[in-house]
């Protein structure tokens, strides 16, 4: 029992050290050749690993055996990370913007991944949240934080609104509803000039919290750290929230009742004969995502302190989809995994800038052909790992003889 124990702790270890001191490596190296150097060879380690059944298996049975040994160990990595790129502030702010990423495929993923909504206007929930927070903080004054709250609720009220229409469609028909959406909204917005026109909103204030700003440095433990590391610690915490949020919606019933709804992990028809509420469903569904969506985009104009129309395109909706359907559609890991690929990796390959679409549209081919379920394909919900323990300890008392 004890071997079995060191042994697992060892291989989670080794896994988490190599895999973020490759991580850390491709941030801090500034040679593109070099860079692409370490993520080929990573590339081919991964491949190998997986190939090789038998260290591929204890790999898999280490992290299940002790997973929560696993999230306390990335925990501390993330709370780590700002004093690992403390000379780097540009890095510390590129993490954010991809937690920010984040908490978007998240919300993609519920209404995609779990309900099966297609949803291909997620860039306009996230300019309505950022529009929301930058006109209410330059009009009214109103506190950064409270912004992020109100932006994420416009969201949901807008995506309510919309799903009036989307109730009559199904499939693809309901992917072209939210395409004219995002490409109405984007005409909108370079065309109000209530909304600052082409030219955006600019002069947001940036985040503040009880009067404390976030352009001030950091000191902790004696260890300065830049500015950047305020933003990166809130989001953190919020991806975090909303991230185990997902987790725990996902994992009931919930989840289990989204599922059903979809197309590809269950039948609509089924779940009404079964008295599921489907549209109410699909509501809920879209509506959080939707509020996911919102907060990211509220966060987004406090951190640049400006937002304008080219940052909400249909482009955009089509990155933030890419992260559910490379990472694993309907797998949070996975997706949150994708999301950091595809903010890290264009920054990493500007000198490729101009052939990226490109590059991005073989990958996605690739992964499409190889490995349909994603880069960390969805696991079966094991409800009975957690309901033996209970009842072995819930024994019937013997009665009397």
């Amino acid at each position: 029992m004890r071997n079995s124990l060191l042994r697992d702790l060892l291989v989670i270890l080794s896994c988490l050290v190599a895999s973020w001191a490759v991580f850390i490596a491709v941030l801090l190296v500034t040679n593109v050749f070099f860079v692409s150097v370490i993520l080929f060879l990573s590339v081919a380690v991964i491949y190998g690993l997986n190939r090789w059944e038998g260290v591929r298996a204890s790999i898999v049975q280490a992290f299940r055996r002790r997973g929560r040994f696993a999230l306390v160990c990335m925990i501390v990595i993330f709370l780590c990370l700002p004093f690992i790129l403390r000379s780097s502030p540009y890095w510390i702010l590129i993490l954010t913007l991809a937690i920010l990423w984040i908490i978007v495929a998240l919300g993609i993923n519920i209404q995609f991944g779990s309900a099966g909504i297609i949803n291909l206007g997620a860039a306009a929930f996230y300019g309505v949240g950022a529009y929301t927070a930058g006109m209410l903080s330059t009009k009214l004054g109103s506190p950064p934080l409270l912004n992020l709250l109100l932006g994420a609720v416009m969201s949901m009220i807008v995506g309510s609104l919309l799903f009036i229409p989307l109730l009559k469609t199904k499939s693809h028909y309901l992917a072209l509803v939210t395409i004219a959406f995002v490409m109405a909204f984007h005409n909108l917005l370079n065309n109000a000039e209530w909304l600052g026109g082409a030219q955006g909103i600019v002069g947001i204030p940036l985040m503040s919290v009880a009067g404390y700003s976030f352009t001030q440095e950091i000191t902790i433990w004696g260890v300065k750290l830049p500015s950047q590391a305020n933003f990166y610690y809130l989001a953190l915490l919020l991806g975090g929230l909303l991230g185990a949020a997902s987790w725990r919606l996902w994992n009931s019933w919930v989840g289990l009742t989204w599922n059903s709804l979809n197309e590809g992990t269950g039948d609509e028809l089924s779940a009404r004969c079964m008295g599921v509420a489907v549209g109410r469903w699909a509501m809920i569904a879209f509506t959080i995502g939707n509020f996911y969506a919102g907060l990211a985009g509220a966060f987004y104009s406090h951190m640049t302190s400006y937002i304008a129309p080219p940052d909400i395109t249909f482009y955009q909706s089509l990155l933030f989809l890419s992260a559910v359907i490379l990472g694993g559609i309907d797998s949070i890991p996975g997706v949150c995994l994708a999301a950091v690929l595809l903010v890290i990796l264009p920054e990493k390959l500007r000198a490729f800038q101009q052939y990226w679409v490109i590059f991005f549209g073989i990958i996605l081919v690739l992964m499409l052909i190889l490995r349909r379920k994603g880069l960390i394909p969805v696991r079966i919900r094991n409800y009975m790992r957690d309901i033996l323990p209970l009842a072995a300890t819930r024994r019937t008392p013997e009665g009397p003889d």
